[in-house]
């Protein structure tokens, strides 16, 4: 059976959906799977072992530059692709839709218009999923390959499985063994940035983070992207306390050798912060702006902390900042 699974973006939500893969691959044992993303993200599932091919599209720059030929170029490659059996967009938005309509399939499976933001989307599948747009991500996730393949799945068994999904080559873990050699103390990692800035946790907040772990027999590492200058000042406000580094800029395939490494990430609803849940790591992550129901990632060893009582996705809204420090703290030293 040869299945194409549409998730173009974000970085979070292409690792959320992909959390499902291995215990697809068990349920399945002769499941073919494609994915197509966008090749801004694709780093994030190379080396995966349970995607057999992997399809980066430029579709932003292609979309963006509005260039007809390059349109009809992507339409041709996408047409060309042998036939599927099941094509599964798990993004739900117009965009997705066209991937999946250029792609030659039996059963086009997606949400229905009462469960999707792009309520046009819905018109393209021929199998539509219902599932309240405001559930839990992953029950949404589940609801679909419930829908596609006609078989019940088990979110927690899913979900124990789902840590060798996202794979790294040779050369990233020869880096990161070289930054992190090991030496019994237990990792901690601030993630620092996210995608807006009212996802992030400030560095004021992150430094009384690191006074009320004064104690523990931890390093903490920080993680920047853009925002050096943050870092920095971490750094210097804790580097007399602390064991504690300032990392280098990594790519994605160096992030997954990273995480595998830390024993606990700390950071905002984003990316880096749900790659370490992926990879069953420990984790808190901070919620703001987003409500921490729709988003909220469960597992043994990872908390979610909420600084609203009525997120509504606004990007002026900084209540992740009301999540005390000593709070935090608190769930780091259950965790560990």
């Amino acid at each position: 059976m040869k299945i194409g699974i549409i998730r173009l973006s974000a970085l979070g939500d292409i690792i959320v959906s992909a959390v499902f893969l291995q215990h697809l691959k068990f349920l399945f044992p002769s499941i073919e799977i494609h994915w197509f993303v966008d090749e801004r993200f694709g780093d994030i599932l190379e080396n995966s072992l349970f995607i057999d091919k992997l399809h980066r599209l430029p579709f932003k720059d292609i979309f963006k530059s509005m260039n007809p030929y390059r349109i009809y170029k992507l339409s041709k490659t996408l047409s060309n692709c042998a036939k599927f059996d099941i094509v599964i967009d798990m993004q739900g938005l117009i965009k997705s839709a066209l991937i999946g309509y250029m792609l030659k399939k039996d059963k086009f499976v997606g949400f229905d218009k009462d469960s999707i933001r792009e309520k046009i989307a819905s018109l393209f599948y021929n199998q539509k999923i219902y599932i309240p747009y405001e559930r839990n991500v992953l029950e949404r996730n589940k609801a679909l390959f419930c829908g596609a393949f006609g078989k019940e799945i088990d979110i927690d068994t899913a979900l124990g499985m789902r840590r060798k999904v996202f794979g790294y080559s040779a050369k990233a873990w020869e880096k990161i063994d070289f930054v992190i050699p090991s030496n019994g103390e237990k990792i901690l990692l601030f993630v620092l940035e996210a995608s807006i800035q009212s996802k992030t946790y400030s560095a004021d907040k992150y430094i009384e983070l690191a006074n009320n772990l004064i104690g523990l027999n931890v390093k903490i590492f920080l993680l920047w992207h853009n925002n050096l200058k943050k870092a920095q000042k971490i750094f210097d406000a804790i580097k007399n306390i602390h064991n504690a580094l300032i990392l280098p800029r990594l790519n994605l395939d160096e992030l997954k050798a990273l995480m595998s490494k830390v024993d606990i990430v700390v950071g905002g609803d984003t990316g880096i912060t749900h790659l370490g849940w992926a990879m069953q790591r420990g984790s808190i992550t901070l919620y703001g702006n987003t409500p921490i129901e729709r988003f909220r990632l469960c597992g043994e060893k990872n908390i979610s902390l909420n600084g609203s009582l009525n997120p509504k996705y606004d990007k002026n809204d900084f209540s992740i900042d009301k999540i005390p420090p000593k709070t935090i703290a608190d769930e780091i030293r259950k965790i560990l």
